[in-house]
């Protein structure tokens, strides 16, 4: 009953975040249910794909009626999508193997140390240059040409939502990939790199960004829920609490996404970023130690 009262309060937590950020909240699921929760590492990883893809569904459903998302940009990427999450989940599956190792005198989880390392430089980066942009004082806002549009590799493709709107093809392959084995190693959705990555790489604003990430985040959760389901990383009864949670903090998280601008956004995204980088560090020291 304990583990189920938890997972609800994860769920809660982790609906907000994707109503607000549209990042489906991976970042935060795995980590919290491996070390609040006790759930072991790769299960963690399978369960966390199958909540983000209830609750991203529910994010889409919900904002139907807005014009913010680039459809078109999720359909380029879901290629990658698919090879990455396979690349991941693979590599997840090899690290599994490992077994334990002895740390003075403690017994350590080979694979649920590698992936709180890994957890610990992905959201480390993130938010220091997250913090670094959002605090310039003539911090631009929402208006930007990203590094993607300065990479010249044919064939080439337009998104009418940017402000360079011509980008490599190419380019954005190798960045769905990317983005496909962040979620099928970490179970991450993409989405604490999505968000960051379609500001400052691709170059779209941040609101657009927000709704866009939760249609690629569904795109690459919808293959991860399905290779993880496969490989017997998911635990669908655990879901059920995490998904009617996050359902309900979806619809808070939604209403306040509309009243914050952009650079707010962003801030916020790096807070939220932090605190889990904290947890993390907490978590590895506490094994450590």
């Amino acid at each position: 009953m304990m583990l189920m009262v938890g997972a609800l309060a994860i769920g809660i937590s982790i609906g907000i975040v994707t109503g607000l950020f549209g990042v489906g909240g991976g970042f935060l699921i795995t980590p919290l249910l491996n070390i609040v929760l006790g759930v072991p590492m790769p299960v963690a990883v399978g369960t966390g794909a199958v909540q983000i893809l209830g609750v991203s569904t529910s994010g889409l459903f919900s904002r139907r009626r807005e014009t913010l998302t680039d459809y078109k940009m999720a359909l380029v990427l879901f290629g990658g999508n698919i090879a990455g999450v396979q690349l991941g989940a693979t590599t997840l599956e090899s690290l599994s193997t490992l077994g334990h190792f002895t740390f003075g005198d403690q017994q350590i989880v080979a694979v649920e140390f590698v992936l709180l390392w890994v957890f610990t430089v992905v959201l480390g980066g993130i938010t220091a240059f997250l913090l670094y942009d959002t605090s310039r004082i003539n911090a631009s806002p929402d208006k930007r040409v990203g590094l993607f549009a300065r990479i010249k590799i044919p064939p080439y493709t337009d998104f009418d939502t940017l402000e360079e709107p011509r980008l490599s093809l190419v380019v954005m392959s190798y960045f769905g990939l990317a983005l496909g084995f962040m979620t099928g190693l970490l179970g991450i959705g993409g989405g604490v790199l999505m968000m960051p990555a379609l500001i400052y790489l691709v170059g779209m604003r941040t609101h657009k960004a927000a709704a866009t990430s939760l249609a690629i985040i569904w795109s690459s959760s919808f293959v991860a829920t399905i290779t993880h389901a496969t490989l017997g990383n998911a635990d669908l009864l655990l879901a059920i609490p995490l998904f009617v949670g996050g359902s309900a903090g979806l619809q808070l998280g939604t209403r306040l996404y509309s009243r914050l601008q952009g650079p707010q956004l962003r801030r916020y995204f790096a807070f939220i970023s932090l605190a889990a980088t904290f947890l993390v560090v907490t978590r590895i020291l506490t094994v450590m130690l």
